[in-house]
């Protein structure tokens, strides 16, 4: 595939993109604060998170980080955003082709992700990447706000 993108590890010179990535699409003040700071954070423990970048030329335009849990050999999707002029350009397919290879490496038994109920174009996604329904979680993102985990098991 001839891609107009290129994927590379995250490093504290794209902290900003991730606001710029973020606003447009609607993430409330206190989301995009903590996807900044996660995403130092998690570059710094390259053992246990994989935090990329999608750049088309040098302009950041989308992220993805995964968390591994040693504990149960489960990864698990943290953050993934895609700047608006960009979405449906196959971006976020390939940074989760790349969380999920991350996981692999780490011998995860699967990967999962958490979103709002109401994000029915990120529910939508992750279905169409191979991921299953697996719960609704009560009040997750805030009092009225509730979550629902997808998850995709590795053979």
């Amino acid at each position: 595939m001839n891609r107009r993108f290129s994927i590379i590890n995250y490093s504290n010179q794209y902290r900003s993109a991730i606001r710029k990535i973020l606003k447009p699409i609607g993430w409330a003040e206190q989301y995009i604060s903590a996807a900044e700071q996660n995403a130092d954070v998690f570059s710094q423990n390259i053992e246990l998170y994989g935090v990329y970048i999608a750049l088309h030329g040098d302009e950041a335009i989308a992220f993805i980080y995964v968390q591994f849990h040693v504990w149960n050999r489960l990864a698990q999707i943290q953050g993934l955003a895609v700047e608006p002029n960009y979405q449906r350009q196959g971006i976020a397919s390939a940074l989760v082709d790349r969380a999920e290879a991350f996981a692999r490496d780490k011998k995860a038994r699967g990967i999962y992700v958490d979103t709002p109920v109401s994000n029915v174009k990120g529910r939508s996604f992750y279905e169409a990447v191979g991921y299953n329904c697996a719960y609704i979680m009560p009040h997750y993102y805030e009092d009225n706000l509730d979550g629902v985990t997808y998850q995709k098991f590795f053979d």
